[in-house]
Parts: C-alpha cells; structure tokens; sequence
C-alpha cells in the first residue's frame, strides 16, 4: 500500500527525485494539507499539487546552470555551492544601493499586488540587522491539547454546521487558515522573482548588471532545496536559524502614544516591517506581509477561537509545507477566476476579492477552494461560478468606496481627519468589511 501511494507522486521527464523523507511525508495521511476539507482526495491532491510544483522548481534550475540532470547529489552540492560564494558579492554591491533597494522593493511589491500605496505603511529593511527570530512561534501551541482532542475524533466528522462542537468548529477553522497561509506564501513567492521584470531588471542593471544573474542563480537553488534537502529544511523550520527574512504586522496606534503633530499626515493603521536579507527576499517579505494582512479578514470573529487558530496553525514548522504547495494553489485559483477580473478596468479588484473570499465561512470556503484545484473541470466551473458572484460584490465594494473617497475629496494618499477616518470604517463596516486594525 505503502508503495502505491508513493507511486502517486509524478516526476513527468524529469530525472530528479525529491528528498526521501519528504516523500514519505506528503505519502502520509497525517501531513498538513492531507486531512484538509479542500483536498478532497487526500494524499492524492497533496502529491499531485507539489509534485507539480517541484517538476516546474526542477526545470527553471536546469534552465539557468545549463544542466539538463540535476539529480546526482554531487552535482548538487556543486550547484549550491558556486551560488553561495555569489552571495557576499551581492551583499557588496547591495550594501552601496541600500536606501535605493528597498524603494525598489517597496514599489515593485505594490506594482505586483495592485494594492493602493495609502492602504499600509510599509518599512523595507535590505540587511540592516541580523534576522531576529526570537518572536517566531516555532511549533504549534498547545499541542497536548491538540492531541488529546485528536483522539477523541475517531474521524474526519461531518461537519453539520448546526451539530458542529467547539472542536470540530476549530478544526474547521485551522484548515481554513492553513489554506489562506498557503496562498499567502504562494502569492509572496512571485516576490523572489519580481527582479525578472523588465523595469525593475532595467534599475538593477544599471546598479550592476551581475546582480539578475546572480539573483537568478540563488533564488532557483534556493526552491530547489525546499524539495531536496528535508533535513536542512527542517531543521531551519525548527529552530528559525539561517532564515534570511521576516515580515511583522504592526498596529500603528500601538506604536507610541503621540498623536501626531497638528496637520501632520494621518497614518494607514497596519505597518508591514519586512526585513531581507537580499533584494528578492525582501520583495517577498513585502508581499507576503500585504498578504498577511488581507489574511487577517479570514480569521475567526471570536478573540478566543482566533487566538487558538493562530496558536497551532501560524508557525514557523508549517511554512516549508506552505511554500511548497502553495505557489500551485495560487495558480489553480487564478485559472479558477474569472477572465474579466485581468481586464485594465479591475485592476486592484483582486485584493477586494481575496478580502470578500477570506470572510467566507469555514466550511463553504473549503469546498470552494476544493472545487478550484479539482482535477474535475465540473468542480472548477462550479468555482468558476462562484467566483463570479465574489467579483461582482468586489466590484461593487470597490466602486463605493472610490465613489465614497470623491465625494470626501479624498484624491489624496492619505485619509483625512479623525471624522473622515470613523467615516471610513462605518462605511467599509456597513459593506462588510472593516479596515484592518
């Protein structure tokens, strides 16, 4: 049995095998995403989505070295190698442009995301500090708790939503999350990339023309050793050591208790401070924290259940898994959308969307997202279909509000006066939706 659900995982023509202990673990039915609601068919979806994703991983590697056969060892050892030595050299050169980079990475993120400029405040550190990991939840909190309820459930229930129990409520819920967390990290990892663009590969050459080569190198090792190198992977993921970047929302209220100057700008209330350790990896810490914060609408309205939810599912351990799996749920989703929503005319409407998509309740919003990635093309239309009506609400939402904006002569990139902010939220608050606090 054993055998037959490894031979689940497809390598296409490609000769390159993933780590061993990691295809042991995506054969186990106790993975992270294999008992979730949205993969309906288990283990099977799980192998299908990262496979997938590690033949495309395996293929942009052979691109850029030139090697058609990644798959002996020694040969990869040699890849990594010759990338790490660039490193310091990048840094060099980075260390020159710092100020200029982190401009940089802060308008490509929001070039790449379509989000309004006056929504966040965002703070792009390039290698300013080392990496602090000492806030990072490394593994799930209350996991005795966890198990102990695990056991009771002697399966997956059926989730009536009138029968469900507290437990069954919070199960729902972390499986929700985990696939909000998954597109998080999907939609961050374009981030690595974004210097592949040809404005912004255009201000990196004229900085220096080795930095897209070398970018280009390391980042297409780095994917690849999410997949072939578990135990190194793991050991990160446990202890936060060698982590190169990381993003931390900030409530801007929280910041100090000083009002503000009179006539001083007003400040958005979310601060995204992400931090890289090169340029691609702070793009990515940028995206993924207006990610994150659009995230923050999935959550559980009850302070408790989301303190819970965030406790067992929001942890360092989990993101290797979500990095992995998520780049092909993001893309499943965006063939799952409908063609209007890249029209000119919505721009910017998929951060509405994703913030409608997220206020979903759990379990309906697990089968849409399972009908998304289905193999069965009747299971996508279906989510075609309902995606549909989400767009139209986004469109909605978003023509009110930029109406609303006009007519309080908000053309500006602020948001006015204090009357003008209570305004704002009563206003997204009677569209269901409140500013993100």
């Amino acid at each position: 049995m054993a055998n037959k659900i490894k031979e689940q995982i497809e390598y296409g023509d490609r000769p390159e095998r993933m780590d061993p202990n990691l295809e042991r673990k995506l054969a186990s039915p106790e993975s992270l995403y294999a008992q979730n609601p949205a993969m309906k068919k288990g283990v099977e979806d799980v192998q299908r989505l990262i496979s997938n994703r590690f033949q495309k991983v395996a293929e942009k590697l052979s691109e850029v070295t030139g090697i058609d056969d990644l798959s002996s060892q020694q040969v990869q050892g040699m890849v990594y190698q010759e990338m790490m030595r660039k490193l310091p050299g990048i840094m060099r050169i980075e260390a020159a442009h710092r100020e200029e980079l982190e401009e940089l990475a802060k308008e490509a993120a929001l070039e790449e995301t379509e989000i309004p400029a006056d929504w966040y405040e965002i703070e792009a550190l390039l290698n300013r500090q080392p990496i602090d990991t000492g806030n990072f939840r490394m593994n799930p909190e209350d996991e005795e708790d966890e198990e102990e309820e695990e056991d009771e459930k002697p399966e997956i229930p059926s989730f009536d939503v009138e029968d469900l129990t507290d437990e069954e409520l919070l199960e729902l819920e972390k499986h929700k999350r985990n696939i909000i967390n998954a597109i998080i990290q999907g939609a961050a990892k374009k981030g690595h990339y974004l210097f592949q663009k040809p404005d912004i590969k255009a201000r990196l050459d004229a900085i220096d023309p080795s930095l897209y080569r070398d970018y280009l190198g390391i980042m297409s090792i780095n994917d690849f050793l999410y997949f072939t190198m578990e135990q190194m992977i793991e050991m990160m993921s446990q202890t936060g050591q060698g982590v190169a970047g990381k993003v931390e929302l900030k409530n801007n209220d929280d910041e100090d208790g000083d009002e503000g100057e009179e006539g001083e700008e007003e400040k958005p209330d979310t601060k995204i401070v992400a931090e890289g350790m090169i340029f691609p990896i702070l793009c990515h810490e940028i995206i993924k924290g207006l990610e994150e914060a659009k995230g923050r609408h999935g959550l559980p309205k009850d302070p408790s259940l989301r303190q819970k939810v965030q406790g067992q599912v929001d942890t360092l351990s989990n993101e290797p898994m979500q990095l992995r799996i998520g780049p092909e749920i993001v893309e499943k989703l965006r063939f799952a959308l409908p063609d209007e929503m890249y029209d000119d005319s919505n721009k910017g409407l998929i951060n509405w969307f994703h913030t409608l998509l997220y206020q979903i309740p759990a379990q309906e919003f697990l089968e849409i997202i399972g009908n998304a990635i289905s193999q069965d093309e009747s299971k996508v239309k279906r989510a075609t279909s309902k995606f549909k009506e989400i767009m139209r609400e986004a469109q909605q939402l978003k023509s009110d509000f930029e109406n609303y904006q006009e007519e309080e002569g908000s053309d500006s990139d602020d948001y006015g006066d204090d009357d003008d902010d209570d305004g704002l939220d009563d206003f997204l608050g009677s569209l269901g939706i409140s500013r993100p606090k």
